[in-house]
């Protein structure tokens, strides 16, 4: 919250504790003068005027203590409300508009009538209250419905006074200028070294601005520069996408590294993403499910990798046939264990004594795991046989995704 956004918020607290402070205070001398009433008649004793005025004061202080408890809970809840409706697009501000209209309009209408006929036998106070909470409702339930149905309202009214007020305008962007289409996509360190973020925008599915801060780069050539053989690898091939990236001209690429005090005082690289992306109102890409975790829990979009292949493996269902090469025995007797091209697992039934074939099965269950799909089947002949070789010796990399006995 900005000094001018925390100056309006203490200015909106005083001003909600002052109206509450003097309605639940005048609320407190009705209560007292009805109290005072019942004492008097209830036990036949006639109060002084300083007993009375002690009474008065007494309540008086209990509406005020009880506007201080609750005042700075309304003002946040108002507070909040406020912002939400300051951030809805301009056909639902007018939605919320006509809706509060509409409902004041048939609060008005429903309680004229039954209110006015009551109002002579019952107290005024009793008779205010009910009509505020009453008309509470239906501005709610008004307000409500008009949101419901103002999408199904392709050419109604909202969406002509939408055009009324906020006129589109149309600017050509400039030559030079590539075109942003979608919210911006801040990527992590583990996106850039997982390396197949590279080939999703170049096939042009993913669009907007791709945003890297500078602590994300940091850490990416701190991984870079590592002793450990592996991690260095693994960093210069995080570099490699990124210029890969930044070359790509379907691709914007921006480097960020300003960041406000929220941003820089948070504890860790992926605190700091989070911040930054919330800030910034983007989407986060990663394969990094402990991050995407937290980030939808604060309510950041993200895009997983790792969920979109798992979204684009084939779909297998009970009863179709595939062909497997049958690699290695399974852990159960009488099992045999291929993988599909993707890397799928297949389970065989009676295809242990095939292993090195390549044989046609009947799916019988898919398990869907939170670490990928394992296909089970039934074996039902032999395609080819001796696809791969077996017999003993080290273990060696093939074309059919797994490794294989030589």
């Amino acid at each position: 919250m900005g000094n001018l956004q925390q100056w309006g918020y203490r200015l909106f607290l005083v001003v909600i504790t002052t109206a509450l402070a003097f309605s639940l205070g005048w609320v407190g001398t009705v209560i007292a003068d009805r109290y005072i009433d019942w004492l008097q008649k209830a036990y036949q004793v006639s109060l002084s005027a300083r007993q009375e005025y002690l009474v008065d004061i007494g309540f008086v202080m209990i509406g005020v203590l009880s506007a201080l408890l609750l005042s700075s809970w309304l003002t946040q809840r108002l507070w909040v409300m406020w912002e939400t409706i300051e951030n809805l697009p301009t056909a639902d501000k007018i939605a919320v508009l006509l809706g509060v209209l509409l409902g004041l309009a048939l609060a008005y209408m429903v309680l004229l009538m039954p209110l006015d006929a009551a109002a002579r036998r019952l107290p005024t106070t009793p008779m205010f209250a009910l009509a505020i909470a009453i008309t509470s409702i239906i501005v709610y339930f008004s307000v409500h419905t008009l949101m419901k149905v103002r999408d199904a309202m392709s050419a109604s009214f909202i969406q002509q006074l939408a055009q009324i007020f906020q006129p589109a305008v149309i600017e050509e962007a400039p030559k030079d200028r590539k075109p942003i289409y979608a919210r911006d996509k801040v990527l992590d360190t583990n996106i850039l070294i997982d390396g197949r973020l590279a080939d999703i925008v170049r096939t042009g599915f993913i669009e907007g601005r791709l945003v890297i801060p500078s602590f994300v780069l940091h850490e990416l050539r701190m991984i870079a520069d590592s002793e450990d053989e592996l991690r260095r690898a693994r960093g210069r091939r995080g570099l490699a996408i990124l210029e890969a990236l930044q070359n790509m001209d379907n691709a914007i690429v921006e480097i960020v590294d300003t960041f406000s005090p929220d941003v820089e005082a948070a504890p860790d690289t992926d605190m700091k993403l989070i911040r930054f992306a919330k800030e910034r109102k983007a989407a986060i890409i990663t394969n990094d499910n402990n991050l995407q975790k937290i980030a939808e829990v604060q309510g950041i979009p993200v895009l997983s990798v790792n969920e979109l292949a798992t979204a684009l493996k084939p779909v297998v269902l009970p009863g179709e046939e595939l062909t497997v090469v049958i690699q290695r025995p399974g852990k159960e007797p009488g099992q045999g264990v291929g993988y599909l091209d993707d890397g799928t697992m297949v389970v065989v039934e009676q295809g242990r004594p095939h292993i090195g074939h390549e044989v046609k099965i009947k799916v019988t269950s898919v398990l869907q795991s939170p670490v990928g799909k394992m296909i089970f089947g039934d074996f039902k002949g032999i395609v080819r046989r001796n696809v791969i070789k077996v017999e003993g010796g080290d273990l060696f990399d093939d074309d059919f995704g797994g490794s294989r006995r030589r």
